[in-house]
């Protein structure tokens, strides 16, 4: 940031001793009006309400680890499984809007409850693969927390 501002700074100086008449210096003020504008930063809101409704679905570390070790191999954009990648792509979940996530969530909570995933035939070729009870039940409540913050409870 601070490169750019002494660059702009160097062209604005450069414009203003070129300048023979009133004219170079309007465009000049123009210049460095709309160079500015470009730099304001969006005010920070102090209402974490306002925040949390806006806020997508979010992965805390231990999610991830079990995301990352027992899903992405299938549900990845780079995946060889062409019906996994259609079904879902983790890497768009913190992207989706409200419906999307309410979606989701109703999906997450099926498949986890009914151990509908990874799929039998996929165990059959990588049993490690497999959720274990406690890797279960740490998905089901992020499920459930992020149900909540949806529903802005």
């Amino acid at each position: 940031m601070d490169h750019t501002i002494n660059f702009l700074y160097l062209i604005l100086s450069n414009r203003l001793k070129n300048m023979k008449n009133s004219t170079g210096l309007i465009s000049a003020v123009i210049f460095l009006c709309l160079v500015s504008v470009a730099f304001v930063m969006k005010p920070v809101t102090s209402d974490t309400s306002v925040l949390q409704e806006q806020e997508g679905i979010t992965f805390p570390e231990d999610v991830k680890a079990i995301i990352d070790a027992k899903c992405m191999g299938c549900h990845k954009p780079d995946s060889r499984n062409t019906k996994a990648k259609e079904k879902l792509q983790w890497a768009s979940v913190a992207k989706m809007n409200k419906e999307e996530q309410d979606h989701f969530i109703d999906e997450m909570f099926e498949v986890l409850e009914d151990g509908k995933m990874p799929p039998k035939k996929a165990l059959e070729r990588r049993p490690q693969m497999k959720l274990t009870d406690e890797e279960t039940k740490t998905l089901l409540a992020w499920v459930e927390a992020e149900e909540k913050r949806l529903k802005g409870e």
